[in-house]
Protein backbone atom coordinates (compact mmCIF):
# COMPACT_ATOMS: atom_id res chain seq x y z
CA UNK A 1 0.00 0.00 0.00
CA UNK A 2 0.93 3.54 -0.44
CA UNK A 3 2.63 4.96 2.24
CA UNK A 4 1.75 8.60 1.87
CA UNK A 5 -2.21 7.50 1.03
CA UNK A 6 -2.09 5.38 4.08
CA UNK A 7 -1.09 8.34 6.47
CA UNK A 8 -3.58 10.74 4.22
CA UNK A 9 -6.34 7.94 4.91
CA UNK A 10 -5.23 8.10 8.89
CA UNK A 11 -5.10 11.68 9.37
CA UNK A 12 -8.87 11.75 7.62
CA UNK A 13 -9.48 9.09 10.00
CA UNK A 14 -8.35 10.42 13.12
CA UNK A 15 -9.91 13.70 12.60
CA UNK A 16 -13.40 12.79 12.87
CA UNK A 17 -12.45 11.84 16.72
CA UNK A 18 -10.03 14.90 17.72
CA UNK A 19 -11.58 17.53 19.59
CA UNK A 20 -10.19 21.07 19.00
CA UNK A 21 -11.60 24.27 19.77
CA UNK A 22 -13.32 26.19 16.55
CA UNK A 23 -11.30 29.36 16.34
CA UNK A 24 -13.89 31.84 15.35
CA UNK A 25 -15.21 33.74 13.16
CA UNK A 26 -12.62 36.31 11.05
CA UNK A 27 -13.76 39.39 9.23
CA UNK A 28 -12.93 38.47 6.36
CA UNK A 29 -14.30 35.14 5.85
CA UNK A 30 -16.53 33.56 2.54
CA UNK A 31 -19.17 31.43 2.87
CA UNK A 32 -18.73 28.08 4.66
CA UNK A 33 -14.93 29.24 5.77
CA UNK A 34 -15.66 29.15 9.21
CA UNK A 35 -16.22 25.51 9.38
CA UNK A 36 -13.81 24.37 6.71
CA UNK A 37 -11.24 26.14 9.35
CA UNK A 38 -12.24 24.38 12.07
CA UNK A 39 -12.14 21.22 10.19
CA UNK A 40 -8.77 21.96 8.73
CA UNK A 41 -7.64 22.89 12.49
CA UNK A 42 -8.76 19.33 13.64
CA UNK A 43 -7.41 17.74 10.69
CA UNK A 44 -3.64 19.22 11.78
CA UNK A 45 -4.06 17.83 15.30
CA UNK A 46 -4.77 14.86 13.62
CA UNK A 47 -2.07 14.66 11.74
CA UNK A 48 0.27 15.31 14.59
CA UNK A 49 -1.33 12.53 16.51
CA UNK A 50 -0.43 10.30 13.03
CA UNK A 51 2.94 11.66 12.67
CA UNK A 52 3.92 10.64 16.17
CA UNK A 53 2.60 7.29 15.60
CA UNK A 54 4.39 6.89 12.40
CA UNK A 55 7.36 8.13 13.73
CA UNK A 56 7.19 5.02 16.76
CA UNK A 57 6.13 2.77 14.66
CA UNK A 58 8.94 3.18 11.93
CA UNK A 59 11.57 3.21 14.46
CA UNK A 60 10.53 0.13 16.05
CA UNK A 61 10.66 -1.90 12.46
CA UNK A 62 14.17 0.04 12.32
CA UNK A 63 15.41 -1.19 15.87
CA UNK A 64 13.26 -4.95 15.23
CA UNK A 65 15.46 -5.36 11.60
CA UNK A 66 18.83 -4.06 13.46
CA UNK A 67 18.17 -6.57 16.24
CA UNK A 68 17.40 -9.23 13.66
CA UNK A 69 20.51 -8.64 11.22
CA UNK A 70 22.56 -8.64 14.73
CA UNK A 71 21.11 -12.40 15.80
CA UNK A 72 22.25 -13.30 12.25
CA UNK A 73 25.80 -12.66 12.67
CA UNK A 74 26.04 -9.13 11.60
CA UNK A 75 28.47 -6.61 13.29
CA UNK A 76 27.98 -2.93 14.43
CA UNK A 77 30.44 -2.25 11.78
CA UNK A 78 28.14 -3.92 9.52
CA UNK A 79 25.02 -1.62 10.34
CA UNK A 80 27.17 1.64 10.29
CA UNK A 81 27.25 0.52 6.82
CA UNK A 82 23.65 0.55 5.98
CA UNK A 83 23.16 3.85 8.43
CA UNK A 84 26.09 5.96 7.49
CA UNK A 85 26.76 6.43 10.97
CA UNK A 86 29.43 5.33 13.55
CA UNK A 87 29.46 2.05 15.26
CA UNK A 88 29.50 4.13 18.39
CA UNK A 89 26.30 6.02 16.67
CA UNK A 90 24.83 2.72 16.70
CA UNK A 91 25.46 1.77 20.22
CA UNK A 92 23.62 4.94 21.36
CA UNK A 93 20.84 4.29 19.46
CA UNK A 94 20.28 0.86 19.89
CA UNK A 95 22.15 0.04 23.75
CA UNK A 96 20.94 -3.31 23.39
CA UNK A 97 22.59 -4.27 20.57
CA UNK A 98 25.49 -5.38 22.51
CA UNK A 99 23.98 -7.84 24.55
CA UNK A 100 22.49 -9.36 21.59
CA UNK A 101 26.02 -9.56 19.64
CA UNK A 102 27.89 -10.97 22.33
CA UNK A 103 25.40 -13.67 22.44
CA UNK A 104 25.34 -14.64 18.98
CA UNK A 105 28.87 -14.25 18.97
CA UNK A 106 29.00 -16.77 21.60
CA UNK A 107 26.40 -19.49 19.94
CA UNK A 108 27.74 -19.01 16.75
CA UNK A 109 31.60 -20.30 17.75
CA UNK A 110 30.17 -22.94 20.42
CA UNK A 111 27.14 -24.40 18.98
CA UNK A 112 28.75 -28.32 19.18
CA UNK A 113 29.90 -27.53 22.37
CA UNK A 114 27.03 -26.64 23.81
CA UNK A 115 25.27 -29.60 21.86
CA UNK A 116 27.62 -31.85 23.11
CA UNK A 117 26.92 -30.44 27.18
CA UNK A 118 23.09 -30.58 26.67
CA UNK A 119 23.08 -34.03 25.56
CA UNK A 120 25.72 -35.31 28.25
CA UNK A 121 23.83 -34.10 30.71
CA UNK A 122 20.60 -35.59 29.83
CA UNK A 123 22.24 -38.85 29.04
CA UNK A 124 23.34 -38.21 32.89
CA UNK A 125 20.46 -37.33 34.59
CA UNK A 126 18.79 -40.54 35.58
CA UNK A 127 22.18 -40.37 37.92
CA UNK A 128 21.79 -36.48 38.82
CA UNK A 129 20.43 -35.85 42.02
CA UNK A 130 17.90 -32.88 41.99
CA UNK A 131 16.89 -32.96 38.23
CA UNK A 132 13.32 -31.54 37.81
CA UNK A 133 11.21 -33.71 35.20
CA UNK A 134 9.59 -31.23 33.41
CA UNK A 135 13.08 -29.09 33.28
CA UNK A 136 14.79 -32.16 31.65
CA UNK A 137 11.66 -32.44 29.26
CA UNK A 138 12.17 -28.96 28.31
CA UNK A 139 15.64 -29.13 28.04
CA UNK A 140 15.21 -32.29 25.81
CA UNK A 141 12.82 -30.55 23.53
CA UNK A 142 15.42 -27.85 23.16
CA UNK A 143 17.67 -29.56 22.36
CA UNK A 144 16.01 -31.93 19.62
CA UNK A 145 14.84 -28.08 18.13
CA UNK A 146 18.52 -26.91 17.50
CA UNK A 147 19.48 -30.61 15.90
CA UNK A 148 16.76 -29.78 13.85
CA UNK A 149 17.56 -26.37 13.51
CA UNK A 150 21.06 -26.90 12.45
CA UNK A 151 21.34 -29.78 10.95
CA UNK A 152 24.02 -29.80 8.19
CA UNK A 153 25.88 -26.61 9.49
CA UNK A 154 27.91 -24.93 9.55
CA UNK A 155 27.33 -23.88 5.67
CA UNK A 156 30.40 -23.87 3.06
CA UNK A 157 31.38 -20.28 3.02
CA UNK A 158 32.28 -20.99 -0.76
CA UNK A 159 28.55 -21.61 -1.77
CA UNK A 160 26.15 -19.86 0.96
CA UNK A 161 26.40 -15.97 -0.39
CA UNK A 162 23.95 -12.84 0.09
CA UNK A 163 22.61 -14.06 -2.95
CA UNK A 164 20.76 -17.50 -1.63
CA UNK A 165 17.05 -15.54 -0.94
CA UNK A 166 15.52 -18.61 0.42
CA UNK A 167 15.97 -18.32 3.88
CA UNK A 168 13.18 -16.03 5.50
CA UNK A 169 14.69 -13.82 8.06
CA UNK A 170 11.80 -14.83 11.28
CA UNK A 171 12.73 -17.86 10.94
CA UNK A 172 16.62 -17.27 10.88
CA UNK A 173 16.44 -15.52 13.81
CA UNK A 174 14.22 -17.54 15.43
CA UNK A 175 16.57 -20.37 15.42
CA UNK A 176 19.52 -18.46 17.09
CA UNK A 177 17.02 -17.19 20.18
CA UNK A 178 15.83 -20.54 20.85
CA UNK A 179 19.36 -21.83 21.02
CA UNK A 180 20.35 -19.01 23.30
CA UNK A 181 17.31 -19.67 25.91
CA UNK A 182 18.28 -23.77 25.24
CA UNK A 183 21.56 -22.62 27.38
CA UNK A 184 20.48 -19.56 29.57
CA UNK A 185 17.00 -20.87 30.62
CA UNK A 186 16.94 -24.85 29.52
CA UNK A 187 20.29 -25.67 30.93
CA UNK A 188 20.50 -23.69 33.14
CA UNK A 189 17.19 -24.46 35.07
CA UNK A 190 18.10 -28.27 34.88
CA UNK A 191 21.35 -27.76 36.93
CA UNK A 192 20.09 -24.94 39.29
CA UNK A 193 18.95 -28.15 41.21
CA UNK A 194 21.72 -30.38 41.31
CA UNK A 195 24.48 -30.41 43.79
CA UNK A 196 28.39 -28.75 43.47
CA UNK A 197 29.48 -32.82 43.78
CA UNK A 198 26.99 -35.61 42.70
CA UNK A 199 27.77 -38.79 43.78
CA UNK A 200 28.30 -40.79 40.69
CA UNK A 201 30.92 -40.07 39.22
CA UNK A 202 30.12 -40.35 35.56
CA UNK A 203 26.67 -38.07 36.21
CA UNK A 204 28.79 -35.43 38.00
CA UNK A 205 31.19 -35.02 35.01
CA UNK A 206 28.61 -34.39 32.77
CA UNK A 207 27.35 -31.57 35.39
CA UNK A 208 30.89 -30.16 35.83
CA UNK A 209 30.75 -30.25 31.69
CA UNK A 210 27.79 -28.27 31.67
CA UNK A 211 28.43 -25.55 34.28
CA UNK A 212 31.50 -25.31 31.89
CA UNK A 213 29.62 -24.38 29.25
CA UNK A 214 27.63 -21.93 31.64
CA UNK A 215 30.40 -20.33 33.27
CA UNK A 216 31.86 -19.46 29.34
CA UNK A 217 28.46 -18.51 28.44
CA UNK A 218 28.34 -16.00 31.34
CA UNK A 219 31.64 -14.96 31.04
CA UNK A 220 30.94 -13.90 27.46
CA UNK A 221 27.69 -12.46 27.38
CA UNK A 222 27.18 -11.09 30.88
CA UNK A 223 30.56 -9.87 31.47
CA UNK A 224 30.66 -8.68 27.93
CA UNK A 225 33.76 -10.40 26.67
CA UNK A 226 34.21 -10.99 23.34
CA UNK A 227 35.04 -14.59 21.49
CA UNK A 228 36.12 -15.55 18.42
CA UNK A 229 37.69 -13.58 15.96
Amino acid sequence: MNLELSVERAVVEAAGRVDVADPGGKPDDRGGERAARHRAVAELQAALTVEAAVRAAAADAVEGRAEAAVWLGASLADLAAVTGRTRQAARKRWPGLGDVSRRRRFLGYHVDDVLWAARLVLDAADDLEGVDATTRAALADAVAEAERAFRGEPADAATDTAADTAVDVAPAVARWQAFDRLVDRHLRDLLAGVPDEPADPTAGFAAHGARGVLRYYDHAVHEGVETGD
